[in-house]
């Protein structure tokens, strides 16, 4: 026999029933964000080295007089450089038995980091060589750097590139001739020629290791052609300045054994640099960050499992309360506190350039799903639940009436 209430009771069961497909959105919302916190990188840092920010380094930095020579040298750079972490990265290396896991861990953060610098390399070349050519000579009166055609050097930069390095000097020292006579509206004598033959060779010499030219190695070159030629205020050490601050590193990383170009083949041999007791603080520090990582995407996975089951329960109602309490935090920490932070650091610290930092991890996607997901709570699942509670108002309001009737 039906119940007095049992109007009321069809009417929720119907309401219920319109709670499937917002439970179904939040199913696909929860996975989304879930599975790609889970898996995929939550920082994904990336820096654009163009002209602007070679701009702001040059204004930022104390050049000098070899300001001039920088900017000619960087004036082509293109670049991106990019830095991205996982949480099943920090895991492991804050597993491993050793500090190995926290090699793998700097060599995997920093991959994408020696191709960046070989692409800067083969931008800044042909400039690089047109001013160790014009450097040589000295640089004539009435001729400044802008003057300078470094587009006749490319072909000599593009057969260094397919490793063809003896058709790569007949092609530079054609260059030359033509790049003096053009550009410097001048004949170089026998001398002066030899002399830059010696320093190309030289060059090329160090930048290839068992017969293979990189680009990625020019910092180094330009440092060890320094340390030889470079001292004093000679044109030839002004012009191996100004390669040396081709890739900004040359000299390597501060307190390092380490040359640039070993760091760059292998960033993780810095970690075998450090003592034990900072070694092994480093590995709680990435396993503690690692779990943190893996508990928030477990928030929105938890969701997901919630929303799958209430599809097939009499009460489809989700609570998502924890997921909107704690959605946000990953994108606070991941992509707003780095943002603030470059932004506060260069008024606070003058030799630090602005940097213009892009960040693009799972972080993002997440905060995409967490707005998508209050959309889906606010305008969805609220009006029907607002009415669901309306009903058993109603329900317990019939109820008391008839039992006072009674």
């Amino acid at each position: 026999m039906e119940t007095e209430n049992s109007p009321y009771r069809d009417a929720e069961a119907d309401l219920q029933k319109k709670l499937i497909w917002p439970n179904l959105a939040i199913l696909v919302i929860a996975l989304v964000a879930g599975l790609s916190m889970l898996f995929g990188p939550w920082l994904d840092l990336r820096v654009q080295v163009d002209e602007p920010l070679v701009q702001e380094v040059l204004e930022t930095a104390d050049f000098g007089d070899d300001a001039d020579i920088a900017r000619f040298v960087l004036k082509d750079v293109q670049a991106e450089v990019r830095v991205s972490l996982t949480p099943a990265a920090l895991v492991q290396a804050g597993l491993a038995p050793d500090r190995s896991g926290l090699r793998e861990l700097v060599n995997y953060a920093l991959r994408d980091v020696t191709e960046a610098v070989a692409q800067i390399g083969k931008q800044v070349l042909p400039a690089a060589i047109a001013l160790a050519v014009a450097e040589t000579v000295s640089l004539p009166e009435g001729i400044t750097y802008d003057d300078l055609d470094t587009a006749v050097f490319n072909e000599a930069i593009e057969l260094l590139d397919a490793q063809k390095p003896e058709e790569a000097k007949v092609s530079f020292l054609a260059a030359v001739d033509t790049f003096a006579s053009e550009s410097l509206q001048m004949e170089i004598d026998e001398d002066t020629r030899a002399e830059i033959e010696d320093i190309y060779d030289e060059a090329i010499g160090l930048m290839t290791v068992d017969g293979e030219f990189s680009f990625a190695r020019l910092p180094d070159a330009a440092q060890v052609l320094l340390n030889k030629y470079g001292s004093g205020e000679t044109p030839a050490a002004r012009m191996l300045r100004a390669q040396t601050y081709t890739a900004g590193w040359a000299e390597g990383v501060s307190g390092s054994d380490s040359s640039l170009l070993e760091i760059l083949e292998d960033p993780g041999r810095y970690v075998d640099e450090l003592n034990e007791e900072t070694a092994e603080l480093l590995q709680t520090i990435c396993l503690i960050a690692g779990f943190v990582m893996y508990a928030l995407a477990a928030v929105w996975l938890i969701l997901a499992v919630f929303g799958l089951v209430h599809i097939f329960t009499p009460n489809k109602k989700v609570a998502m309360w924890y997921v909107k309490a704690l959605g946000l935090l990953p994108f606070l920490l991941f992509v707003v506190l780095p943002i603030v932070a470059l932004a506060i650091l260069p008024t606070l610290i003058a030799e630090m350039p602005a940097i213009a930092v892009s960040f693009l991890g799972m972080t993002v996607v997440a905060v995409v799903c967490y707005v998508a997901l209050w959309l889906v709570s606010i305008f969805w699942c609220h009006p029907i639940k607002k009415r669901i509670a309306e009903l058993r108002e109603k329900e317990a309001y019939a109820a008391r009436e008839a039992r006072e009737a009674n």
